[in-house]
Parts: C-alpha cells; structure tokens; sequence
C-alpha cells in the first residue's frame, strides 16, 4: 500500500499540469479544471507525506543539493517565463504601421468595449468551422476587452446548435471579378438576454457589423427618431443621391429606430420620440408646428434643424429665443482646399473643430456643400449655451449678392473663418436627488447637403452627422470615430511594368549578388 502511496505526488503534479493547460486553453476556472487542481494538489501532499523519511534522508547528499539547485533554477525559469507569458495577454501591445490603421480598431469600438458591463458572447458559425479573416478580427476584440468571448462551430456537424440560433445562412461565395472564393455565415452576439445576428452572403464581416451589433445587444430600449416632413425636407427612405436612405442606415445600425412625421397632420411632436430631425425644409412651416417643435424641446427633447441657405427659411423667429442667427449668405471658400474633394468654392472643407461632445476625438476632413454661416447672436438669452462646433477656413467669407454669377467679396460680405454649425443648451430643470435634471438639447447647421447619400460615406460627413444625433440622444457613449470598410490598395501594373519587375527580382538582383561573391572569392585567392 505504502508502495502505491508513494507514486501519488508524481500523479498529483500530472493533474496539477493538467488543470493549468485546461485553463490556459479557455482562460476560465470552471469546475472542471478547479476539481482536478484541487485533487492534483492533494494528491501530491499525500505523495510527499509518504515519501517523507526518504526526502529527509536524501537531503543531506551532495547529488541532492546539485539537484534542488538545478530543480529551484527550473522552476524559477518556468515562474518567469510563466508570469510573463501572463501580462503578455492581460496587456498586449499591437503595432499597426498600415496608412489607413487596417489592423486597430476603431476608437468608438475601444469605446463601446471598454464600457460593456457584461461578457459578450459571440457565436461564428461558418463552414469547416473556421474563418482566418473574421477570427483576426475577433482576437482584436478579444484582446481589446475580456468581456468579448467567441467560438467557430460548423453547422454542418453541430445542426443542433445551428437551429437552437436559427442559423440558415452560411457557405461559400465566388467573386465573379475576381474569381476568388470566400466564405460567408452567420455570426450570432449575445449579451444578457438579448441577441442580435449578423448574416452576410457576398462580403466579409466587417468591424462596424460586429461593433453596431455589439451597440444593438447592449441597449436595454431603442430610441426613437423622427424625420420631419410636409415641407420639402429629405425623406429618409430616398435612396436617390440626394435622398437620407444612408443616414437612416447608419441610426438604424447604431440601435436607433427611425421614422418620419408630419407635424401638421399629427398636431403634435409624438410622445416616444427622443430625436427630431428637420433636414433641409424647402418652405416656411407653420409657426403652430415650429410651436410643437419648442414644446419638444421644452420637455426636454433633441432637435436637429439642417436650413439650406435661400429660398429655403432660416427659421430666425424660432431660433432667436435660442440666441442663435442664421445668416442670409452662402460661404464661400477660395482657399483651393476643396480641389482636394474636386469641389469648387460653394463646398468649403472643414479640417478644425472647436471644443464640444460632438467633435470630441474628431479629426476626419467634413465638407459642406451650399452652406450658409450659422453662429451665437451678440445677445444671448438667460439660461442658454450656444457653442460653434466648427468653421470654414480664413480664406472664405459670407456671399450675400446671389445675383451676380460671379462672386467676389463686397464690404455686405462676411469674412471668414466664418461658423458652419452651432450646439445650444438650456436647462429645463435641475437635477436633485430624487429626480435627475433635464436638458433641451439644439444642433443647427447651415445645410443638410452634408448628410445625403452622395455625401455620407465620403471623410467624415456621415460620422459627423451620426455622433450630432447621439449627442442629441444624449448617447455619449456612443459619440466617436466609427469603423471604416477597408480600403483596396492594390498596385495594378502594366504588362511591361511586371516584365521589368521579374527581370529586376529574378535576374539583376541575384546577378548582382552572385558577381559580388565571385570577386570576393577571387580576391582571397590572390591573397
């Protein structure tokens, strides 16, 4: 029996290892894994326990010293390697040096992560049960957050599961330009109790699905936003250029549910809205609905007004209790920084933003196309804060005279850098320990040209009008830079350029190569 129990603290250390490789593969201390350190653990003082009068006999012998050194010099080299393979993975540094940062995240994803208050659990299924591409994008999540937790699963050997997640969607696609192959599935998030899919059939996941996903599960209830409509605004649902389809696209993925109204018919702002937007009216509305729009605001609402500049209406009698001027003039930009967007000086381009929640860690070039100038009146109302968010360059100015074709700067003019668009807030009512406070919130810009179709996807335009809304939502968590689709750069050469680039690779190169070595070895003979 003793003989037996002798051999148990080399089984005790076989579990021990055990427990530790099973943790380092799912980064979890479950009941599994715990059980077998624990046996581990006592199986191996039950060994030593036994194996007691020999160690004690053993000590004294030199062959015994050499040993513990070398055995404590081992276990102090594994301890090291160990604690540093540790913080490795609890802080791990990647260098990205691609020009458009193709391998980081974006910093409104590091924002969501870091503000996940549960674990996020993300199931890929994909066939053969693996995807490269999708997996070196969730390391990066994974690593960004512990929150963040994923697995592959192949629905053709796992159909269980498959259908427990209603998973239909999943194959390969073949590019027809191209020819290459890929595969496409269904990516499934839960958080809590709530779940969201992701089914993509001719394209990669890309890292602002799995972000506005992410964004989606963590909402506990979706906010409302209302286009306004009866007076020639943009329609969110025109997908021609110059229609809002994008811009309701982009609400839509960041949890937000999307509808239009009209004030008129409706008598009134709806009782769940939290958003409303007026996008560029072409006529005046009636100041019975610009009433329902203050109302709004006096209940402690957000409200975006895009006014184009003339004919469109300026609303100055409903912005004037704001202490906000909308001025008669279109702004022009002579400065030569459109031709960067092959625009003329009726699109002055942004580069600066003034200091506000909405611009906070913004640097994407904006342009504004037929834009009047927007800023603060001299006489600011009591209990209101009108901030500029941003203005054109110094080499612009306010064209008043529209009559003429062409403009130049007049002593009427205003001269730039003039304010593009201004944020207004005003205290409904304090906060105090049994209620919190409540706050109207007013974003006005001087076009809602910015924002259409044509324009949304191009710089910073549609994150732009995207992180005005969440700040009207009163969403800062969710105001930042938001994931871009990553970019071709492939060098498409001639035939001739590709000739000329196998006979430098493969000849002149490897020739020069092999003459130098050749003169080299002819040189130390000589010597």
């Amino acid at each position: 029996m003793k003989k037996y129990l002798q051999k148990l603290d080399t089984l005790g250390l076989v579990l021990l290892v055990a427990a530790v490789i099973w943790y380092s593969v799912t980064d979890t201390w479950g009941k599994g894994n715990l059980g077998l350190a624990i046996a581990g653990a006592a199986l191996f003082v039950v060994g030593i326990g036994a194996n007691y009068r020999q160690i004690m006999a053993s000590l004294g012998k030199r062959s015994t010293k050499y040993a513990t050194n070398y055995v404590v010099s081992l276990l102090l080299v594994i301890a090291i390697v160990a604690g540093l393979n540790f913080i490795g993975q609890r802080h791990v540094k990647r260098f990205d040096t691609t020009g458009n940062r193709q391998f980081s995240l974006a910093p409104q994803t590091l924002q969501v992560l870091e503000k996940l208050e549960g674990d996020v659990d993300i199931k890929a299924f994909f066939p053969g049960g693996d995807y490269a591409p999708l997996r070196d994008l969730l390391v990066q999540y994974r690593t960004a957050s512990r929150r963040v937790r994923y697995e592959f699963i192949d629905p053709d050997r796992q159909p269980d599961v498959a259908r427990k997640y209603d998973v239909s969607v999943y194959g390969t696609f073949q590019n027809p330009l191209t020819g290459t192959q890929l595969k496409y599935g269904t990516v499934v998030l839960a958080y809590g109790d709530r779940r969201e899919k992701i089914e993509k059939r001719s394209e990669e996941v890309q890292e602002q699905d799995l972000t506005n996903a992410i964004i989606k599960v963590g909402r506990s209830e979706s906010k409302k936003v209302y286009f306004v409509q009866g007076h020639g605004e943009k329609d969110p649902s025109d997908t021609e250029q110059s229609g809002y389809s994008q811009a309701r696209k982009g609400l839509e993925d960041q949890g937000y549910e999307v509808e239009v109204v009209n004030l008129a018919a409706e008598g009134t702002v709806p009782e769940d809205a939290d958003v409303l937007v007026i996008a560029g009216a072409r006529t005046a509305p009636f100041e019975q609905e610009m009433g329902f729009v203050a109302d709004f605001l006096q209940a402690g609402g957000g409200v975006l007004l895009m006014t184009d500049p003339v004919p469109a209406p300026s609303h100055a009698a409903f912005l004037q209790p704001w202490g906000i001027r909308v001025d008669d003039n279109v702004v022009l930009d002579v400065s030569g920084a459109g031709r960067l967007m092959g625009a003329g000086p009726s699109i002055p381009l942004v580069l600066e933003y003034d200091s506000h929640p909405i611009t906070e860690r913004f640097d994407a070039m904006t342009f504004f196309p037929l834009t009047r100038s927007v800023r603060p009146a001299e006489e600011k109302p009591e209990g209101v804060t009108v901030e500029t968010l941003f203005r054109s360059n110094p080499n612009s100015w306010g064209e008043t005279d529209m009559s003429t074709p062409e403009a130049s700067f007049g002593p009427e003019d205003l001269q730039g850098p003039l304010p593009l668009a201004v944020a207004a807030t005003r205290e409904i009512r304090a906060g105090t320990e049994d209620a919190p406070g409540l706050m109207a919130r007013l974003v006005v810009v001087g076009t809602s040209n910015f924002a259409i179709d044509a324009y949304f996807g191009n710089q910073g335009n549609g994150n732009l009008f995207l992180n005005m809304v969440s700040w009207l939502a009163q969403d800062e968590d969710l105001i930042s830079i938001r994931p871009k689709q990553a970019e071709d750069r492939r060098i498409l050469l001639s035939q001739s350029q590709l000739s000329v680039l196998r006979l430098v690779t493969m000849f002149l190169l490897p020739g020069i190569a092999l003459v130098a070595g050749i003169l080299v070895y002819l040189n130390r003979r000589r010597k």
